[in-house]
């Protein structure tokens, strides 16, 4: 059973027949509903992946170690390193 907002299965299937009578008459090749489905968690894959490389590339870089730009003596004691 669907929970509370969530379409039954049913439900899923008229709309993804509705989708397939909107979709065949504009397309180059007709699709059925399994091909739809498919190219759908194709797109939503591409896009998730898309977002996730665009996150690990973007922003400033890190600013550089306090050690690599110090010498052991300049160091605040915290991030001074055991003598």
């Amino acid at each position: 059973a669907a929970g509370p907002g969530r379409a039954s299965a049913g439900q899923k299937r008229k709309v993804w027949e509705l989708i397939r009578h909107k979709v065949n008459p504009v397309a180059a090749c007709p699709r059925d509903v399994e091909d739809l489905k498919k190219r759908w968690r194709d797109l939503k894959r591409r896009d998730r992946s898309k977002l996730c490389r665009l996150s690990q590339g973007c922003g400033p870089p890190a600013p550089p170690a306090l050690g690599l730009l110090l010498a052991p003596e300049e160091l605040p004691p915290a991030a001074a390193p055991p003598a």
